[in-house]
């Protein structure tokens, strides 16, 4: 094995089942260590640090700077972490940092690679989100990082514009679209018997996150959503949690109140990244504002929902289909999309073949090579 160090980040659930794959190729080439947010060890947010616990050969290191969850909180965290991130890295001092996505606890650990020259190998770059201040952040984490592993060419393209080396662009497809059609090996019947819901029912699965970049106001959006579900009392709803964003905390709350007045509604903060792929494939509608239902849920040929515009920007299959987030639009949307069949027709604009075996062998060029690229803006050819 290489005596060379190779980082990588996770600060919620939903990174962290996305990078696993990644992380069990590369480990077994190389020294791995895994830096653990936060949001990990709340008990709020599922403690999801309890799934982690069980990897072993790979080094783990912890920020263990509290968070809350408004704006102000936010600034606060970016701001502390970065120091804390920054001591981790000095100790372990790896040739590369791996990072994936655009949430504001990545953005502070990229901030710490940089002012720490460690070179940053970004996974989902190049994407557009508008409802939500995660698409800033997003393209702040492009430039600060040296390598970039899309899941398109329209997102590859849109980073070369930013003026990214042509050489350190690679498009590699989705871990997720991957990873999706690999685990969730539970059946329906054995989710419905675990949750005691109804086999009869029609399912619905809801993951729903506050439009940070919305004029409606918070409680108003979820509320929203609420009211439309509320209508459709013969289906089933598992609701998974909000994440961290500011007013996340209250959505759980909102959802909580109406699972309890619902005998066929369950709320699971967080299921684990097998059983979320199980009741992908087992529903028979994907609903909110979720990336997850947007890039792995057409790899089940399962309908999705997408709401509001939080996601607005992102390319899309055909199997998703738009929504404002409007009561009597999502009322009527649901009402249609829950009687058609389900496609058997997996098609996925973000799958490719191998894509975490792709992104290894990649890992382990750029780990070889003796001295990783200065980074400096390309200009456009016109």
């Amino acid at each position: 094995m290489s005596k060379k160090k190779i980082l990588f980040y996770t600060g919620s659930r939903a990174d962290y089942g996305l990078l696993k794959p990644l992380v069990d190729k590369v480990k077994k080439k190389i020294n791995t260590g895994l830096v653990i947010g936060p949001h990990h060890l709340e008990k709020k947010l599922g403690y999801t640090y309890s799934r982690i616990r069980r990897e072993r050969i790979v080094k783990k290191f912890f920020c263990k700077v509290k968070i809350n969850y408004n704006d102000v909180d936010i600034i606060k965290f970016i701001r502390d972490s970065i120091y804390d991130y920054k001591k981790i890295i000095k100790r372990y001092n790896p040739k590369l940092v791996i990072l994936l996505g655009d949430r504001y606890e990545v953005l502070s650990f990229a901030l710490a690679c940089f002012f720490s020259k460690k070179p940053i190998c970004h996974i989902h770059g190049g994407e557009i989100t508008k409802g939500s201040f995660d698409d800033t952040i997003r393209h702040m984490i492009t430039k600060l990082s040296h390598y970039h592993f899309v899941c398109s060419e329209i997102y590859k393209k849109r980073i070369l514009r930013m003026g990214e080396k042509k050489n350190s662009v690679y498009n590699f497809g989705s871990l997720g679209a991957e990873n999706v059609k690999k685990i969730g090996k539970l059946s329906k019947k054995d989710l419905l018997k675990k949750y005691n819901l109804d086999p009869k029912k029609k399912l619905i699965l809801v993951t729903f996150h506050p439009e940070t970049n919305s004029n409606i106001k918070y409680l108003d959006q979820i509320n929203i959503i609420l009211r439309s579900l509320k209508l459709f009392n013969k289906v089933s709803v598992i609701f998974t949690g909000s994440n961290a964003d500011p007013y996340g905390q209250s959505f759980n709350k909102k959802i909580l109140n109406f699972v309890k007045l619902n005998s066929q509604a369950r709320f699971i903060y967080s299921m684990g990244n097998d059983e979320y792929s199980s009741f992908l494939k087992s529903s028979d509608l994907v609903l909110g504002n979720s990336s997850s239902a947007i890039i792995e849920a057409p790899s089940c040929g399962t309908k999705v929902l997408n709401i509001g515009s939080r996601q607005q920007g992102r390319e899309k299959s055909k199997l998703v289909h738009d929504c404002k987030l409007v009561s009597r639009l999502i009322e009527k949307k649901i009402s249609k999309l829950i009687k058609t069949k389900k496609t058997r027709i997996k098609s996925n604009i973000f799958y490719k073949k191998n894509t975490s075996d792709l992104m290894s062998k990649k890992i382990l060029q750029i780990i070889k090579k003796e001295k990783i690229h200065h980074k400096y803006f390309i200009d456009a050819e016109k």
